[in-house]
């Protein structure tokens, strides 16, 4: 297996000359408020055996599964420019091992049929980041950074008996389970209702079910959240779910409908439009030529807030290079030159909590306050 090797960039240089600017002293590190996907070029693909042709086959499998999750696009296999990648997939693979695997997707009488078909063994595998960054690049092809807003998931079933309740992992274990390792196998961050009393109050089922979008922006914004999704679903008197939903992102909405055999399988036949639906509001397609970005930090009053705000700009996936023009009192004015529209990366600072954006003292200038967290 080839590892991975870091080779320090020019952006990596450039921001350690800047740390001569502050004559200020600092070796405590703060932690990022808004962490990025960290497991986005590792994957866990489900195998019969351990034999080498299935394991050949999972690591073919498991880079077809990283080539999606990082793009954000299920259909980027169908690029004529990767005809034949899979075929290559050891080449990009750093670690393999073998886990326990429980498949989400199977259903309760098939796993009372045989046991074997929920609790299985599966191949975790780490591909190299620089390696599919680079080829991502070469073909000019989607990139999502893991710098991804979360997503607000409601479901609400209609049960003939019960009538409708929000879906839990207390009451809906299965569902639960799918719906969490689906959003991580595309590496959307998931998070779920309280279902608290203030959420209650907010949002009821029958408000749910109606998708009252009014009451959900109320709880979503409750959670700092701009995008969210619901699936409403019921079960027929065929035994067959069927469903729709609804996905807000930032305000722009699409409704669909669907069906299946079982819910999980409901929410497995959601994920993948979803995902792709936020890809491509927040992914970039990297290009030759880069754009420079004149950006102005207030509140810079030590060398720990310095190297906290440029490091985390420094970190983001479009930025290409870093300096820093000026430095007066606390503010720092920085250069930086990023790939893809200047939204994609401002839409990045915005979403951290330490940053506030102000009004700019110049045209062609973005401006924002650093707050420790």
């Amino acid at each position: 297996m080839q590892a991975a090797v870091t080779i320090p960039t020019m952006k990596n240089l450039s921001l350690l000359k800047n740390f001569a600017v502050f004559l200020f002293i600092g070796l405590c590190g703060s932690p990022i408020a808004a962490a990025p996907v960290a497991d986005l070029y590792e994957v866990r693909v489900p195998v019969p055996d351990q034999s080498d042709a299935a394991r050949e086959w999972a690591l073919k499998t498991g880079l077809a599964k990283v080539l999606i999750k990082v793009t954000g696009n299920s259909q980027v296999l169908l690029n004529p420019q990767l005809d034949g990648i899979t075929a290559e997939a050891r080449r990009y693979v750093t670690e393999y091992g073998y886990v326990g695997y429980r498949d989400p997707l199977a259903t309760e009488e098939a796993a009372s049929e045989a046991a074997s078909s929920r609790e299985g063994r599966a191949i975790n595998i780490r591909y190299s980041g620089p390696a599919i960054d680079q080829l991502l690049r070469r073909y000019q092809l989607q990139i999502w950074p893991a710098e991804r807003p979360s997503l607000l998931v409601w479901i609400v079933v209609d049960d003939p008996v019960v009538g409708k309740q929000f879906v839990t992992s207390e009451q809906f274990p299965d569902a639960g389970d799918a719906l969490s390792q689906l959003m991580a196998d595309r590496g959307v961050p998931l998070l779920r209702p309280m279902f608290d009393l203030s959420d209650l109050q907010m949002l009821s089922e029958e408000q749910a079910w109606a998708f009252d979008q009014a009451r959900m922006a109320a709880v979503a914004e409750r959670y700092g959240m701009n995008s969210w999704l619901i699936l409403r679903a019921y079960r027929s008197a065929a035994g067959q779910w069927r469903g729709a939903w609804l996905l807000n992102v930032e305000g722009d909405d699409s409704l669909h409908s669907l069906a299946a055999d079982s819910l999980p399988k409901l929410i497995a036949g959601i994920v993948p439009a979803a995902a792709d639906k936020l890809a491509s509001r927040y992914a970039y397609v990297p290009q030759d030529i880069a754009r420079e970005l004149v950006i102005q930090l207030d509140n810079i009053n030590d060398f720990r807030a310095y190297r906290e705000a440029t490091e985390f700009i420094e970190s983001l996936k479009p930025v290409r290079a870093l300096t820093v023009d000026y430095v007066d009192a606390d503010r720092v004015g920085l250069r930086v030159s990023v790939e893809g529209e200047a939204s994609l990366l401002l839409g990045m600072l915005r979403r951290d909590s330490r940053a506030t954006e102000l009004v700019p003292d110049q045209p062609e200038q973005y401006r924002f306050s650093w707050r420790k967290p």
